[in-house]
């Protein structure tokens, strides 16, 4: 894949970043040319000894000839040492002491041209060629350092110049006039290639780096959608040859937008990175053993969706492995102290099987995931040729969403909350219902998420209200006076700016007293501070709060009684196990004693045995829902199941 380079600009806190990394691998370049160099010199040096030996005045050779080589060997030390502990010292530090050392070398190759006679010059100018080109570093060492260049070089050569200068000679005056000139030149040959080595290595890493964050997600740090189809056309390559297969899992957090509007982006950016880490580490977790030959690749396909590449694999053996992904979202994440709980939809397709090249496993896993959402998030969908076909349908139903209301196709169903004690029915909630006109009753798991998403159900919420309040009124006209009506509001509803006023306007034209309209509520909205007001509202219009499908979302509890919760109802996944699961049980037991203790009401939904409602009643549930005593029924079998019981009990009204 081609990186365009130029399309993402890097900050200043980047730019430092690579200076910073520009003089390090310009330490990195002296500390390389330094070993050879070391080990190039000794010989050199102990070659210079025995050919100026017999010309040379001896103690002062041998003194040159000592701290020569101690030199030599300092440098090799703290080569070695920088080799090891480059990471532990600043690079500061460790561009000093290379200084010290070059230096030291320098004025001792300085005072070498001292030693020999004058009728040697010759000699002087080979030792002098031989000591430049084999000095420990210097010959690559000095290249991107030009003042330790301009320093060593001033050590070596100026002596020599001013010797020559010194005799005073035409022949003396000419070679110092040529020492000049020649230092001069290896200056700025050393200043020009300074500029560019150092001009190139920065454009180098910059280039890295904008190539870097192009292709991957500056969020989660993780390989994004441009490094994708790489790695899926790398692993058709692998499995290929030998007829294996791997799997394109396409995995999507739940409620991620609710998420971001409740708490604010950065509690979402904070999660999504929390995901990622837990990802990563399930994976590191998976491919332990050695005997693990599968692969395991995450990236970053959109804000909250991950794409994960397994191969090779057995499609048999590794389905599980795929459904352990969502252990990674068993703990909640704490948000300054808010335990908020996260569902995923995973959709996955398999090469060969669901596709033979990048687009279609791409797309296929996708459309698999959308039905995994659709079908009500938190579980798997492995791809069939169906799903593709289905979605012209999701397409047309989206479309007929649109006009449902308008053509009056929608109906309001009501479900009977029993009290426990009276065993009578105390009220009832809302639930919306939709007659198609050609493919009859289609289920709201179907057609709300949907509703969510394109914003229409802020109007069906609306005209839900509307008409749960009006029957309401009826049935207390035909002598039903405790009933209280329940309606869950959507998010997108509590954040109309005009909303309050909506419930207001509802409850005067229906004339319903606001003590019997029950306003089912997440545990997410309660906790979003801007609707915090909106329910303070709530509270002083005499209307009740309760919050829908309790222990599913955030695990604070605090807004129990800073919002004087009336009701908590139990989510049905908790009673659906009772009293096969003891984990359910201790929960469920666990959330009516803590009710109890701060005096708010318990309703559990999803009753459907005698096991479950004995069980209840006998912790002291207040209210049951469930199919064990009515399915949601329309007006018409509601007023029945009204009639039926109204001579029996008379009904208090709930406080």
């Amino acid at each position: 894949m081609e990186i365009v380079v130029n399309e993402k600009q890097i900050s200043t806190e980047e730019r430092a970043q690579v200076s910073q990394q520009v003089k390090a691998e310009l330490i990195e370049h002296l500390y390389q040319g330094c070993l050879p160099g070391t080990i190039c010199g000794i010989p050199v040096g102990i070659a210079i000894f025995v050919d100026f030996y017999k010309h040379t005045p001896t103690y002062p050779l041998i003194a040159w000839f000592v701290v020569y080589n101690l030199g030599l060997l300092a440098l090799t030390t703290l080569f070695f040492a920088y080799t090891r502990y480059k990471n532990k010292i600043s690079l500061d530090s460790w561009l000093s002491a290379y200084s010290i050392n070059m230096s030291i070398c320098a004025t001792l190759w300085g005072v070498c041209v001292f030693l020999i006679p004058e009728q040697n010059l010759l000699r002087q100018y080979f030792a002098f060629i031989a000591l430049f080109l084999l000095t420990p570093g210097y010959a690559t060492g000095t290249i991107g350092q030009f003042r330790l260049c301009v320093f060593t070089l001033s050590l070596i050569i100026v002596p020599l110049i001013v010797w020559n200068f010194m005799k005073g000679t035409f022949f003396y005056n000419l070679v110092g006039c040529f020492s000049v000139i020649y230092l001069i030149f290896l200056c700025g040959i050393n200043r020009r290639s300074t500029q560019w080595f150092i001009d190139s290595l920065k454009l180098k890493l910059e280039n890295t780096l904008v190539s870097y964050q192009a292709n991957h997600d500056l969020l989660t740090d993780l390989p994004n959608q441009r490094l994708l189809p790489q790695y899926i056309e790398s692993a058709i390559s692998s499995v290929k040859n030998f007829g294996g297969t791997f799997a394109v899992v396409c995995f999507s957090l739940n409620r991620m937008e609710i998420i971001n509007d409740s708490l604010g982006l950065q509690a979402g950016d904070l999660i999504i990175q929390s995901v990622a880490s837990r990802l990563n580490e399930f994976i590191a977790q998976l491919t332990k053993s050695k005997d693990q030959k599968t692969r395991y690749i995450v990236t970053m396909s959109r804000k909250d969706i991950f794409n994960i590449v397994i191969f090779p694999l057995n499609i048999e053996k590794e389905e599980d492995k795929i459904k352990s992904f969502f252990s990674v979202l068993d703990e909640p994440f704490y948000l300054e102290k808010r335990g908020v709980k996260l569902t995923a939809s995973i959709g996955v397709s398999f090469y060969p099987k669901d596709g033979e090249n990048v687009q279609a496993l791409l797309g296929n896993a996708d459309s698999a995931m959308l039905k995994a959402k659709q079908a009500g998030g938190n579980r798997i969908e492995f791809y069939r040729k169906e799903i593709n076909s289905q979605l012209p349908k999701q397409l047309q139903l989206e479309i007929d969403l649109h006009a449902a209301l308008k053509n009056k196709e929608f109906e309001v169903y009501y479900q009977p909350l029993i009290d426990v004690n009276q065993n009578q029915i105390a009220g009832m909630e809302a639930l919306i219902r939709w007659k198609h006109p050609r493919q009859g009753f289609i289920s709201p798991i179907h057609f709300i998420p949907l509703a969510e998403e394109t914003g229409l159900i802020v109007p069906i919420g609306e005209w839900i209200l509307r008409e749960a309040c009006a029957q309401t009124r009826i049935w207390h006209q035909m002598g039903f006076p405790f009933l209280k009506v329940a309606v869950n509001l959507a998010e997108k509803q509590l954040r109309q700016d005009h909303f309050l006023w909506i419930i207001d306007h509802i409850l005067e034209t229906t004339g319903l007293n606001p003590r019997f309209l029950e306003l089912e509520i997440t545990e997410t909205a309660i906790l979003d501070e801007a609707i915090t007001a909106l329910l303070k509202e709530f509270k002083k219009r005499g209307l009740s709060l309760s919050v829908d499908d309790f222990g599913t979302g955030y695990s604070g509890l605090s807004y129990l009684k800073r919002f004087a919760i009336d009701k908590l109802k139990i989510d049905q996944s908790f009673i659906r196990d009772i009293p096969a699961s003891s984990d359910s049980i201790t929960i469920v037991s666990a959330i009516i004693a803590m009710a109890k203790e701060l005096r708010v009401k318990i309703l559990a939904e999803g009753v459907e045995t005698e096991e479950q409602l004995t069980f209840l009643r006998k912790k002291g549930c207040n209210y049951i829902q469930g199919y064990y005593f009515s399915k949601p029924v329309d007006v018409k079998a509601f007023t029945q199941l009204l009639l039926k019981s109204r001579d029996t009990v008379s009904h208090p009204i709930e406080k």
